[in-house]
């Protein structure tokens, strides 16, 4: 009886092995890090309707980095793929804008670095029911951005997310 558990031990033991090593979605691979978003400050957003840019696109940079310092796997380069903003009132007001997805195609080397644009304000932003109403006024509505980043590996099925935070102050600047 005693030979049978051990040998079902043994068996149980193999197979959580086998099972957490098929579920090690980090092991041996790279992770994506926001070094910086428009260059470290908050974006003042103006939603004149005289502006002539009326959308907010801002610089972001990102570095490729091992997961951990222990990596002796083969990793490689990524392409990030698209993002996902969602806003939050920081000024106590209530109405936020539409969460949004945008593609893009930012590649980031491994072991590297990568700089690209992505568009933090639309024009639709704007001109709808949360920030329209700020043209012709003096008020100022302050929101945060969670941007999250999603990338693939190159080559791979591995996924990447990795997320950035930015304040964004909306008022109407002829005002």
């Amino acid at each position: 009886m005693r030979k049978r558990f051990v040998a079902f031990a043994a068996l149980a033991v193999v197979a959580l092995a086998v099972a957490a090593c098929d579920d090690a979605p980090e092991s041996g691979r790279a992770t994506i890090v926001v070094t910086n978003i428009n260059n470290g400050s908050p974006l003042e957003s103006d939603v004149s309707t005289d502006s002539l840019v009326y959308e907010d696109l801002v610089p972001v940079s990102f570095l490729s980095r091992p997961y951990n310092q222990f990596i002796t796997a083969p990793r490689g380069d990524a392409i990030i793929e698209k993002y996902r903003i969602e806003w939050a009132r920081t000024d106590g007001g209530t109405g936020t804008l539409a969460t949004r997805e945008e593609i893009t195609s930012i590649f980031v080397p491994v072991d590297g670095t990568a700089s690209g644009v992505i568009r933090l304000v639309s024009w639709q932003d704007k001109s709808g029911p949360v920030l329209g109403p700020l043209v012709g006024t003096n008020n100022v509505i302050a929101m945060t951005a969670t941007i999250t980043f999603f990338a693939r590996e190159v080559g791979t099925e591995h996924d990447i997310e990795t997320q950035a935070v930015v304040g964004v102050h909306f008022a109407d600047t002829a005002n």
